[in-house]
């Protein structure tokens, strides 16, 4: 449904752009404007900021690339990598996103000798290792299901001399059972908190911890913050088990 909307509004755009400048005959003229009329739709129903920019520059950038006669095999080579890097952006709207060290020291402080953390959704695993190599009383199981991020991850455990007390999986953190580990760690999006809620209530055992960089869980009140004072990575919110309605 949502792709069809951002289909919608581009065809839009675009006849709105053809009833000004004829495409066929000025492509590059047309393309702007039809750009300039996508972002301003996009602007008037209230999208997030990175989709009126994206919706602004997707058809001046197909123009563009299409005059400059890019080979075909770079753009099966462009898409190939998004899939194996960025999968998760398409299917659940989660970007890749880096933990900090902030969060790392915050996860630190906050985990019991020997605790059993899940990284549900690990990225390039910089957090994972690091924690393992900061915490090796800690058993770490770090998941990702975009294979390009996973091997990245797999580089840097390998690059930090296999740290034992951590496992990487390439797989999808929800068919995980989460009553397996003492507490939970995500950086996701908005999108898929309320799932993660509803899981966490479900399979989560007495005493477990759901911590959140940054996104809250809708109308559930977290038991703890921890600022992180940075612009994207804001504060770790942390939620007790049990909590909210059951």
């Amino acid at each position: 449904m949502r792709a069809l909307r951002h289909l919608s509004l581009q065809l839009l755009a675009g006849v709105g752009a053809w009833v000004f400048i004829a495409p066929g005959a000025h492509p590059a003229a047309w393309a702007l404007l039809q750009g300039l009329l996508a972002a301003l739709a996009s602007l008037a129903l209230r999208q997030p900021g990175w989709q009126r920019l994206a919706h602004g520059l997707f058809v001046p950038a197909a123009v563009l690339l299409l005059r400059a006669q890019i080979p075909a095999g770079w753009y099966l080579a462009t898409l190939l990598a998004l899939l194996a890097f960025g999968r998760n952006a398409l299917t659940e709207r989660v970007p890749l996103y880096r933990s900090g060290r902030e969060a790392e020291a915050g996860l630190d402080a906050l985990l019991p000798e020997g605790a059993r953390l899940l990284e549900a959704g690990c990225g390039d695993g910089r957090l994972a290792v690091g924690l393992a190599l900061q915490r090796p009383d800690l058993r770490v199981l770090a998941l990702e299901n975009a294979v390009g991020s996973w091997l990245l991850a797999r580089l840097r455990w390998l690059a930090a001399g296999r740290p034992a007390g951590l496992a990487l999986g390439c797989r999808s953190f929800w068919t995980e059972n989460w009553g397996n580990h003492d507490a939970i760690y995500v950086f996701l999006s908005p999108e898929p908190m309320p799932r993660v809620w509803s899981k966490f209530l479900a399979e989560g055992r007495p005493g477990c911890l759901l911590i959140s960089n940054t996104f809250a869980v809708p109308d559930i009140e977290p038991d703890e913050r921890l600022p992180l004072g940075g612009p994207l990575q804001k504060e770790l919110l942390i939620w007790r088990r049990p909590h909210g309605p059951q």
